[in-house]
């Protein structure tokens, strides 16, 4: 029979860090801070993404059913958030309104609120105003995309600060050992185990943030889908209620 067990010195992840040295100190917690910051920044994401979600939906839902699409705008019969859909028709509407008649604005707005059809618009002004949809709906994907970039770049970094703590933590430990001359493997264990602890502890931090990423990258996809087709929507039927009226 033979005993494959081998008996090897078991370090635990405290007595690596108390026999590594500064600079493997120092990167642990670094790592151990950049995990903070991660977990903070992915449960503040993941909530700001919830409540946007939830806004959204329900602005649609009532701009859906909305008679004409200044219903909700020139009635105000639900106040209006600080929601990607509620801030993209709210300006779009406030510059189409720009564009009518200052000296019978005042009248279209009561025509329009009673069901008349209001003063016509050009289609180069309609294109302004889509122009000013699409601009809003930039502005909107930058803001529920905020914050991925930094939580994509700390999935990075981690491992990367881990992978140099351990290359140089190996390389001070095979100068140390090159110039007293020991080689036993029950000497060299604690200071290699030192040295792949800054590894470990980045994986521990990348791992989590790179499927936070992935998820929270799926709801910012599903909240930027769902902008795009409002703005279209938007739009398109302030085209077929606006333009060319009266023309």
């Amino acid at each position: 029979m033979f005993d494959f067990t081998v008996s090897l010195p078991v370090a635990s992840l405290v007595e690596a860090f108390h026999n590594a040295d500064m600079m493997g100190k120092s990167i642990v917690v670094i790592q151990l801070f950049l995990s903070v910051f991660v977990w903070t920044l992915m449960i503040g994401k993941g909530r700001e993404l919830k409540a946007m979600h939830r806004g959204c939906g329900e602005f649609g839902r009532l701009f859906a059913r909305a008679a004409d699409v200044l219903e909700l705008y020139l009635g105000r019969t639900r106040q209006l958030h600080d929601t990607p859909l509620d801030t993209i028709y709210l300006k779009t509407c406030d510059r189409l309104v720009r564009f009518f008649d200052r000296e019978n604005r005042a009248a279209m707005i009561a025509a329009k609120s009673a069901g008349g059809l209001g003063d016509p618009v050009s289609g180069k002004e309609i294109e302004l105003v889509c122009g000013t949809a699409e601009h809003l709906l930039a502005e909107q994907t930058l803001r529920a995309e905020k914050g991925m970039n930094t939580l994509a770049t700390m999935s990075t970094v981690a491992p990367l600060l881990g992978l140099l703590g351990t290359v140089w933590g190996v390389l001070d430990a095979f100068q140390i050992f090159g110039a007293s001359g020991a080689g036993q493997l029950t000497e060299m264990a604690p200071a290699i185990s030192s040295a792949l602890l800054t590894t470990v502890v980045g994986l521990l931090v990348a791992i989590p943030s790179s499927i936070g990423y992935n998820i929270l990258h799926g709801g910012v996809r599903k909240i930027n889908i769902e902008l795009e087709g409002f703005v279209d929507e938007l739009t398109g039927r302030m085209a077929y209620e606006f333009q060319g009226r009266g023309d």
